[in-house]
């Protein structure tokens, strides 16, 4: 196709107009192409002192910074002390040269070498000192910045625990944990590293220029000529090194996305023979990250070498101004005074290309500590708590005109029914009709937008919701289990229960049998998010673990979906003695498991079109007849 050739940079001129399918690298052109990069811009790129933070600046620096100071409040003692060890540390470190200085010109010049091991002494204790109190104030900036950091993760991590779900809802996992890790790492490296060297730098930067003329005047004034030029250069150099680190960024998000893909979906591509598609879209993407790593790793290097040049270049110029001085005797120079300037020059040169790196870094570390306050700051769900404590449910549940959305659309109109006390109720519908709205609204996973829901003939919202939700037990769809063993994960249903009871739960749910062929039965550890065992085995243990926290209601979202007809019809037993005597909520798309409910719930849309028994639904011939006969129609007799 002749435009093609034309357009061989745009993912979309790559497409023949005609046709309406992409192909598979047209696909992944196009969605690189769109692809939000913004997630990636808050971690650190480049190794080194030079590697780079990425990402947003802090919208209120300043009181990101003092509730920052707030958590360090608790140890001001301490920072006054790292502080005074600073201080000092730099101090000694700036006396160093002039004390050379003071022995080449009064003992190492008249050769008097008692002096000069006298002066050199001095050096060791100083340097000693010096050792000793940067090692113990090094060692407490550690321990405050790390209890703090902690207790800003501990209060992030906590404030998570009490979100309400729609929180969840509205923001990406992957989002979370980059809060609660990367940026709180921000924080760390902030608090340990920059603060401590911003002193330093500062103390020494100072120090050195005052040291300089006190030293000669005039030496320090060649010193001083060439620190414009450093300076433009670091932050020339900072700039475009930041950018040719976010083109790294951007092309290692294409690579992993690229290889996670690969690897979760393994099966559908080698199904469909797209094994060569993949590897010439890694060799691709590989490279164009070569070609961008490479540029960015040089811009990096070019800032120490450049430097380490213009620190030759200073020494060479103030040892080459202060011999024409001293031969000329316009200014008294002394050689003790080029040795010391010389060293001075190097100290005060060495914070400039610090400060450049630790401003960046100290920002970073704001934006960062800003956007876990956000998180910290979230609104809990418990704000709306109820005030009544519950210890007991008998289980008569009333929705009274109940609607809800989860935005601006409303997902339940006008749904009102009454569930008895002990009975049980079930909820059928087509995918997206809001059944597991309802129970969600029953949980208080959510606030209804209009009507009433009751409990005994309270309303819901009047009951604390932690000892309301200990009395429901749930089983869903999707099982997920903890780390652990497997008795562990039935026992997290009742702390309390011992061994006997776990055990009998596990058979009454029939999973002990499996169980006890596991390689060490109860005691089995289960894998991350349960992958050692299959969907219907984490079904059963699941199921277990709610016949163990007895609860006064039951809800089985689509309990038995991931299990096979023989075992569904054992655990169908198993619940039918679960559920006497208790208010029970099913949800389910297989009709046949609810035919013996009290009552059956007919959602469409949002909206409660019907209810009642299972044959007086079916004898209607309305939408529930439809939905049976569908599934059924082999064995229904019209």
């Amino acid at each position: 196709m002749s435009n093609q050739s034309n357009n061989t940079h745009d993912p979309y001129h790559n497409v023949d107009h005609k046709k309406t399918i992409l192909s598979h690298s047209q696909v992944k052109e196009r969605n690189e192409a769109m692809r939000d990069y913004s997630k990636h811009l808050n971690k650190r790129v480049g190794g080194g002192r030079f590697g780079v933070y990425l990402g947003s600046h802090a919208q209120d620096r300043m009181g990101t910074v003092k509730r920052i100071w707030r958590y360090l409040g608790h140890y001001r003692a301490g920072l006054v002390i790292v502080a005074i060890a600073i201080m000092i540390t730099s101090i000694l470190a700036i006396f160093v040269p002039w004390l050379f200085a003071y022995a080449i010109d009064n003992y190492i010049l008249e050769k008097d070498f008692v002096g000069a091991y006298r002066i050199g002494a001095y050096i060791v204790i100083v340097g000693l000192l010096n050792g000793i109190v940067r090692y113990f104030g090094r060692y407490l900036l550690t321990v405050i910045s790390q209890q703090t950091v902690a207790k800003i993760r501990q209060d992030a991590f906590d404030n998570l625990q009490n979100l309400p779900v729609s929180y969840y809802d509205t923001n990406q996992p992957g989002t979370i944990v980059s809060r609660i890790t990367n940026d709180v790492d921000l924080i760390s490296n902030s608090l340990s590293q920059v603060v401590s060297q911003l002193i330093a730098s500062f103390i020494t930067l100072i120090g050195s220029l005052i040291m300089m003329f006190v030293v000669n005047w005039a030496l320090a004034l060649v010193a001083l000529v060439f620190v414009p030029v450093m300076v433009v250069f670091t932050m020339a150099i900072g700039k475009r090194t930041k950018k040719e680190f976010t083109s790294q960024q951007k092309h290692l998000g294409n690579l992993n996305s690229i290889i996670e893909e690969s690897i979760s979906g393994l099966d559908n591509i080698k199904l469909y023979s797209l094994e060569e598609n993949v590897k010439e879209e890694f060799y691709e993407t590989n490279g164009k990250l070569r070609h961008a790593s490479f540029r960015a790793q040089l811009m990096a290097g070019l800032v120490m070498p450049t430097i380490n040049f213009m620190n030759n270049l200073i020494y060479v110029m103030i040892v080459f101004v202060g011999g024409l001085l001293k031969v000329s005797g316009r200014i008294a120079v002394t050689i003790g005074d080029i040795s010391a300037v010389t060293q001075y020059a190097r100290q005060f040169v060495q914070p400039i290309s610090n400060l450049a790196q630790l401003f960046g870094t100290l920002q970073q570390g704001i934006a960062g500590a800003e956007r876990v306050f956000e998180l910290i700051d979230e609104t809990d769900e418990y704000v709306n708590d109820g005030e009544e404590d519950v210890t007991h449910l008998k289980g008569h549940i009333v929705f009274d005109d109940v609607t809800f959305g989860y935005d601006e659309t409303p997902v339940l109109h006008n749904v009102s029914f009454d569930a008895h006390e002990g009975k049980v109720t079930a909820i059928v519908g087509p995918t997206g009709s809001g059944k597991t709205t309802i129970i969600n609204l029953f949980n208080r996973f959510y606030d209804i937008n209009n009507g009433e829901i009751t409990i005994d003939g309270k309303p819901i919202n009047t009951l604390k919701k932690d000892p309301f939700r200990q009395r429901v037990g749930v089983v869903l769809q999707d099982t997920s289990l903890f780390s652990g063993t497997v008795y562990e994960n039935i026992a997290y249903g009742n702390h309390e229960a011992d061994k006997d009871a776990v055990i009998e739960a596990s058979k009454l749910a029939n999973a002990h049998d499996f169980i006890m062929k596991l390689p060490k039965g109860y005691d089995t550890v289960v894998r991350e998010g349960g992958k050692n065992f299959s969907h219907g085995e984490r079904q059963l243990i699941s199921i277990a673990r709610t016949i163990l926290s007895d609860p006064d209601i039951l809800i089985l979202d689509e309990a038995t979906s991931n299990v096979d007809t023989r075992t569904e019809f054992k655990i169908q037993h198993s619940m039918r003695n679960l559920m006497a005597n208790r208010t029970s909520f099913v949800i389910a798309h297989r009709l046949q498991t609810i035919r013996d409910a009290d009552q059956i719930l007919v959602l469409k849309d949002g909206h409660l079109i019907e209810a009642g028994h299972h044959d007086d639904l079916l004898k209607r011939k309305g939408f529930y007849h439809d939905l049976y006969t569908t599934q059924f129609k082999d064995l229904v007799i019209e």
